[in-house]
């Protein structure tokens, strides 16, 4: 099986961690090079030597501290075609929060909406005075950072894109900084000779095993050196080439790593823009084949077939066109393809038949087990982004998270991914082929501070008592939102205004009318809440940078309000108690928060769970049966029945007519094998009843004087001692109207 040398450089040996780990830190798909000695402009490239043994990790390496990732950075350019004189330099950026849907640019002239490029090449003149693609990566000892980008400015060069690709330049720039804030002169490395014509998109992947980087970038080959007299209207094709190193100063000799030529005629299509990443169990990369304008996705299972290469054999002289067009399962190797082998599983804007899609960055959530795809839109509107719970998902099946571009009204007219229902969220203005990285707090803070930044404000939810609300909890009551921020810059500044934007039960979103301008630290805003789900984010203007000209927005929050009691229902039937709840949705709601418990006790005793049905010892005296149902809002409900019991005594009520008036006649029988002694009360008197053996019975008559009587009931109260305890037990029996004459 073809495979690509795995050369190492000497006198250099990085620190690490373990390879999982390191290897999940991968953002662009690259991740981290060693600290850099100050070294000339340009490095030489070595010969190739053979792979070393993999080293032992030293117990150091092995005991050095995981460090806790809890914001983004993100590394783009802004384009030469459409980004003007400036574009093609390299902005940062800094996420809103934990949040990577959501974005600050950095680096904002003071008083405007203009934000400035944080390195630049233009001044003074250094390469071809343009910088694309970076690739920002951190070191592997966690302890720096490295960005590589490509040597090339577009803006009015008057040069086709077939010029650039047979006499554009050979370098990759590399800068370095241990903060994030204070970079290096940048590095202008030449890694291919001048049979390349050019050296596009470079990226770089720690290999763990070898202990050694790979950077790898796209270039097309000619056959001789005579860039000259190359032509311009013959171009080759675009392979992934790939070259070693252990301090990204000095490299091995660059092999072919991906050689597809996916021309037809002599269009000079090939594979470009690739980028890796690494699960637990797997590394995954990203290609763009430039025959459809899409962007694949490959995996192998270990560091032992990183070498291996895709496609035909390399050979020399190079080749500058191989008709027919080079098929996807050509010569794949260890690279297995996700989704279908001849690459037609793909990422692809819904609507959208066509479209350049290119310069694909992937990244782990910091959170969740998720992960994220931007690809850069080339034919308008730059990225669009895509989100997955597997790197294993193929790339068809990704949930599309649309453009922010779209979602923020007035910025585009012709937007074809344009969202009403969802939460407004924002790249960078414009980015182009760029990456994001995981940073910490610390780390994150230290970028806000340094670059002239917006106030960062942030929207929480709390509850009436202003308790914190845990995202997409349910509540009872609607709640508020708590707004604090920060104001990194020192200028005294709090958000010029603010105005609510929310959304209920996946509905249209919804934007207040009005604004607040009455803001203090700590402040609570009221929210709209719907029965269902929610979600509300605050939109601000931050008066420092030009006012209303930088829309800005918190990263939204999601709650659920459920102020709807459960149902209770308990059915008794003699000894047999029935127990249910049930959670009511009301009209036009999806969802409800659902019964958390339902409990049941006899009088005042143990609480136990409800079942559908419990039976009960039997008893002389009544009981009551309390069921309490409570949902996962904190809605409570409460229902009691009463199950009678067998009584001491047993009666009948019976009238009859003395003349004209109607007496009343209530029989007393005793159930019980002991002696009871009961009481009867009507509403013409009360008269005892002495006591009564088992199963005697005696009557008492009482005269009413009155010739007809209404319905009404008499009270027997009745006396035992049973195995020693004294029972009292009262019972009330109906009687029904009577009437004489």
């Amino acid at each position: 099986m073809p495979q690509i040398p795995s050369p190492t450089s000497p006198n250099r040996t990085p620190s690490r961690r373990v390879t999982a780990r390191l290897l999940s830190l991968a953002t662009t798909g690259a991740l981290g090079v060693a600290m850099l000695a100050a070294t000339p402009a340009m490095a030489q490239i070595p010969e190739t030597s053979s792979p070393p043994d993999a080293a032992a990790v030293t117990a150091a390496e092995q005991e050095a501290p995981e460090q806790e990732y809890e914001r983004y950075v993100f590394a783009s350019f802004h384009g030469g075609d459409d980004g003007g004189r400036n574009g093609e330099q390299i902005w940062i950026s800094a996420s809103k929060g934990n949040d990577p849907l959501n974005w600050y640019e950095l680096n904002y002239d003071e008083g405007t909406s203009v934000s400035q490029p944080i390195l630049q090449t233009v001044n003074p003149p250094q390469g071809q005075m343009g910088l694309r693609d970076p690739s920002l990566i951190r070191s592997a000892d966690g302890e720096s950072f490295f960005l590589l980008a490509t040597d090339l400015k577009t803006y009015q060069d008057g040069q086709s894109w077939s010029y650039r690709q047979s006499k554009g330049s050979r370098n990759l720039v590399v800068y370095e900084s241990d903060d994030l804030v204070n970079w290096s002169e940048p590095r202008f490395i030449k890694v291919e000779d001048d049979h390349a014509g050019n050296v596009w998109a470079p990226e770089a992947f720690y290999d763990e095993k070898n202990e050694q980087y790979i950077v790898f970038w796209a270039s097309n080959l000619y056959p001789d050196e005579n860039i000259e007299s190359r032509n311009t209207s013959q171009i080759s094709y675009n392979r992934i080439r790939v070259a070693t190193t252990k301090d990204f100063v000095t490299f091995s000799e660059p092999t072919t790593w991906v050689n597809l030529d996916r021309s037809t005629g002599r269009q000079g299509w090939g594979m470009i823009d690739s980028t890796m990443i690494a699960t637990d169990d797997r590394i995954y990369r990203l290609t763009k084949d430039e025959n459809g304008f899409r962007v694949l996705l490959q995996y192998i299972d270990s560091l032992d077939n990183l070498y291996d290469t895709w496609g035909a054999e390399e050979t020399t002289p190079y080749v500058t066109n191989r008709n027919p067009i080079t098929p996807l399962t050509e010569n794949p190797h260890a690279w297995t393809m996700v989704g279908n082998p001849n690459g037609s599983s793909k990422w692809q804007i819904p609507g959208l038949s066509g479209g350049n899609l290119e310069g694909p960055l992937v990244f782990k959530d910091n959170v969740e087990d998720k992960w994220y795809v931007f690809i850069d839109y080339a034919s308008g509107g730059g990225y669009v982004a895509w989100r997955a719970d597997s790197m294993d998902t193929p790339p068809n099946e990704w949930e599309y998270l649309g453009q922010s571009w779209c979602n923020t009204t007035g910025l585009s007219s012709s937007c074809n991914a344009r969202s009403e229902t969802s939460p407004y969220w924002s790249l960078p203005v414009s980015p182009r082929h760029g990456s994001v990285l995981p940073v910490t707090l610390e780390e994150w803070e230290g970028v806000m501070a340094h670059y002239n930044s917006p106030v960062h404000v942030e929207a929480s939810v709390v509850d009436e008592s202003g308790a914190a609300v845990e995202e997409d909890a349910w509540l009872n009551e609607a709640p508020h939102l708590e707004v604090d921020w920060t104001d990194f810059n020192d200028t005294g500044l709090s958000p010029a205004w603010l105005r609510l934007v929310e959304g209920h039960n996946d509905g249209p979103r919804v934007v207040a009318a009005d604004t607040i301008t009455d803001i203090s630290q700590g402040m609570t805003v009221p929210v709209n809440a719907a029965e269902g789900t929610n979600w509300a984010q605050l939109e601000y203007r931050d008066a420092s940078l030009g006012g209303d000209a930088v829309m800005l927005w918190t990263t939204d929050v999601a709650y659920k309000l459920d102020t709807t009691a459960p149902d209770v229902d308990v059915q008794v039937d003699g000894w047999n108690v029935a127990a249910s709840a049930t959670d009511p949705l009301p009209a036009g709601v999806a969802e409800n928060s659902g019964i958390a418990t339902c409990e049941l006790r006899v009088d005042e005793g143990e609480w136990a769970d409800c079942e559908a049905t419990s039976t009960l010892e039997p008893s002389i005296v009544d009981r009551t049966v309390t069921v309490r149902a409570t949902d996962n809002a904190g809605n409570e409900t409460t229902e009691t029945a009463v199950v009678e019991g067998s009584g001491l005594v047993s009666t009948s009520i019976d009238t009859r007519c003395v003349g004209s008036k109607v007496m009343l006649i209530v029989t007393v029988t005793n159930l019980e094998d002991a002696r009871v002694s009961s009481t009867v009360t009507t509403t013409y008197g009360s008269r005892p009843v002495p006591s009564l053996s088992a199963d005697k019975s005696r009557s008492q008559a009482f005269a009413t004087r009155l010739e007809s009587i209404p319905a009404g009931s008499v009270e027997i109260t009745s006396t035992a001692t049973i195995g020693g305890e004294t029972i009292t037990v009262e019972d009330v029996i109906d009687y029904s109207a009577s009437t004489c004459g």
